[in-house]
């Protein structure tokens, strides 16, 4: 294949459409994952051959007047060079259109499709992107449909006609001698799959066919990457050419990628409820009505587990729960199985049921003859769970934040003495309990996703910066980052997430008041937020080991008892940060011996935490009833007269 460079491609693009195409590449190839070049085109003239017969194709062939059986090629122009640019997409769309209308003519108008030239129509980006970003694809296939609807224009109230949201696929049509290099191709194609997966909350799979005059290319996205075929001639295999386009307007749902296990009710082009289908694990489905017709929770990259959650109800009880899909890499611990361990403990999140084995990417994806074309297999499962309220960050008094952060580290002791390790402690992992909650329930933790079982050895693996976030990840993983540290694989352990719960706190006491309202992020919490590696872990361990005090302006927002928590939590931690040091320069033996002390102090190290709570929650609960007895409002914490509380 012929082709230039991106700069001189620019020569027939505007300066504006090269930046805004660089910008949006680099938004999206660092989630793309994995790229797999598929070398065979064995699968590409394989592919959707349920989809209609050679027969009813050659049949098709025969009577139309856009394909010459006599000269075996597509009624498409010889010469490119010399059309306008309108006249590139319309040949192709007259094409596509008479396809789609003939094998689909039988479809109902509830799931119709129609080919639409958006060439000149720019299409927004999601709410995620910069406002600026859209996408101008050469072609799209419009769906009308229980997964489509009609997108917004960004106006309340006014919908577009064609959007995102209501694309079954994107068709890119390039000239020979003036095309993107393939991976440029690629990215193109990504940029149009991240949008699609985006505004498409049930989508598995996204494909994408590039045209470059009489060749095609299909391209394939799912959580685990990406796939390409190599070019191939269209007007030499006419059957091929029909059921890629038959598979990227299909009516069927599923074979456009998406899950039909969550249907929705749609009116005047917009939803307006639907329902989730699960099973058991006597497999006896359940059908769930959706609280709200989007996710409350999904994650925008191409690649990885691209968590989303549900708000459902009982269809019994009207109880409100949590459905949440995923895509787990198959050689990792489920989290459905860490939640089995985890029923009926509290202060963890409770598991109602799961299907733990929705599908497999590899069943999904383009084969491959010659190499792999699955890296990485990942497995979809679906859990169903209690729902809870929000995060640990919406608290509304100093009480409530000790209650649920003390609950949820209570919880967690629980896991460890069970053999699971949470590994990604954070505000968002840290609920707060239901309206009303007993103690032990007042805090939950929740996702599981990344927990850990030890091993024979009683140890879990190796700390690994690529696990959790930066701000809240103790020391020891921080310097995993370095690659100039020495390399003794020093296991993750129980100490490292009490120390993310710490910095739980830290976040909240220097960015909220006492009663739950936000301010500016201080300087030290920017500064660890803008460090990395050594420097980061650094940084925390000087605040952890040396005198340090709470400033004036963060110390008035809050009543003692909670300062006297959060310094008690600081002065352990920074003990156990000064043990652990030498760590990273031990021997093998010498590192084991450390660690198994420290495991033979676990009880010891959460009966410190947890009294550390108990104290400061007691100390509030008697200033509340001694505020009631006496029938004036709590002590305001901004009225203390400490300028400086040494923490």
């Amino acid at each position: 294949m012929k082709t230039r460079s991106l700069t001189k491609r620019a020569n027939s693009m505007s300066e504006s459409d090269t930046k805004g195409f660089l910008e949006k590449k680099k938004l999206v190839l660092p989630e793309l994952g994995p790229v797999v070049e598929l070398k065979s085109d064995s699968f590409v003239l394989s592919i959707y051959r349920d989809l209609a017969s050679d027969s009813a194709i050659d049949n098709f062939l025969k009577t139309s007047h856009l394909y010459s059986l006599s000269e075996r090629r597509w009624k498409l122009p010889r010469d490119y060079s010399k059309l306008i640019d309108a006249n590139v997409y319309t040949p192709f769309r007259y094409i596509i259109s008479s396809v789609v209308k003939h094998f689909w003519r039988d479809a109902s108008r509830e799931c119709s499709r129609e080919v639409v030239d958006t060439h000149a129509t720019a299409l927004p980006h999601s709410s995620e992107d910069p406002p600026t970003h859209t996408s101008i694809p050469s072609l799209v296939i419009k769906a009308k449909g229980s997964s489509f609807q009609l997108p917004y224009r960004g106006v309340a109230g006014l919908t577009a006609k064609i959007g995102f949201m209501n694309i079954a696929a994107c068709i890119e049509i390039q000239v020979k001698d003036n095309e993107l290099p393939v991976l440029d191709q690629l990215a193109q194609a990504a940029i149009y799959a991240r949008q699609i997966f985006l505004h498409q909350p049930n989508r598995r799979f996204v494909r994408v066919l590039g045209i470059i005059e009489h060749d095609m290319r299909l391209f394939h996205f799912d959580r685990s990457g990406a796939q390409y075929t190599p070019l191939l001639n269209f007007d030499d295999n006419p059957r091929t050419f029909v059921r890629l386009i038959l598979g990227l307007s299909s009516p069927n749902e599923a074979d456009l990628g998406l899950d039909t296990s969550i249907q929705w009710k749609v009116e005047n082009g917009r939803k307006i409820g639907g329902t989730l289908t699960t099973k058991n694990a006597e497999g006896q489905e359940k059908v769930y009505p959706l609280v709200n017709v989007d996710p409350f929770f999904s994650r925008s990259q191409i690649y990885g587990r691209a968590t989303t959650c549900w708000a459902v109800s009982d269809p019994a009880s009207g109880e409100i729960l949590v459905v949440k899909d995923t895509w787990r890499l198959d050689d990792r611990i489920a989290e459905y199985v860490h939640l089995q361990d985890a029923v009926g403990v509290p202060g963890v999140a409770q598991m109602i049921s799961c299907e733990p084995d929705r599908g497999h990417i590899k069943d999904l994806r383009l084969s491959a003859s010659g190499g792999p074309a699955c890296p990485e297999n990942r497995i979809e499962t679906r859990i169903v769970m209690k729902y809870y309220a929000h995060s640990i960050v919406q608290f509304k008094s100093a009480r409530q934040l000790l209650c649920a952060l003390r609950d949820a580290i209570a919880g967690h002791r629980n896991l460890v003495k069970r053999g699971t390790l949470h590994r990604d402690v954070s505000p968002q992992n840290v609920l707060l309990g239901n309206p009303g909650a007993e103690p032990g329930e007042r805090g939950i933790l929740i996702d599981f996703d990344v927990a850990t079982r030890c091993d024979e050895t009683g140890f879990h693996p190796p700390v690994d910066w690529r696990v959790g976030i930066p701000l809240f990840q103790s020391t020891q993983l921080l310097y995993s980052a370095d690659p100039e540290e020495p390399q003794t694989e020093i296991a993750h352990d129980h100490v490292d997430d009490l120390e993310s719960f710490f910095y739980i706190l830290t976040y909240i006491i220097y960015t909220y008041d006492s009663h739950g309202t936000a301010y500016p992020m201080d300087a030290l919490l920017t500064r660890w937020k803008s460090l990395a590696g050594l420097h980061a872990a650094e940084s925390k361990g000087v605040y952890l080991t040396a005198k340090r005090y709470v400033p004036a302006t963060i110390a008035r927002r809050w009543p003692e008892a909670a300062l006297d928590v959060f310094r008690g939590f600081r002065l352990f931690i920074g003990d156990l940060f000064q043990d652990r040091m030498p760590a990273k320069y031990m021997k093998p033996e010498e590192l084991t011996a450390m660690l198994t002390e420290m495991a033979s102090k676990v009880d010891q190290h959460y009966d410190e935490i947890l009294q550390l709570f108990d104290t400061g929650i007691d100390t509030l609960e008697k200033a509340d009833r001694d505020s009631a007895a006496a029938n004036v409002p709590p002590t305001d914490p901004g009225s203390s007269s400490v300028q400086l509380s040494l923490c």
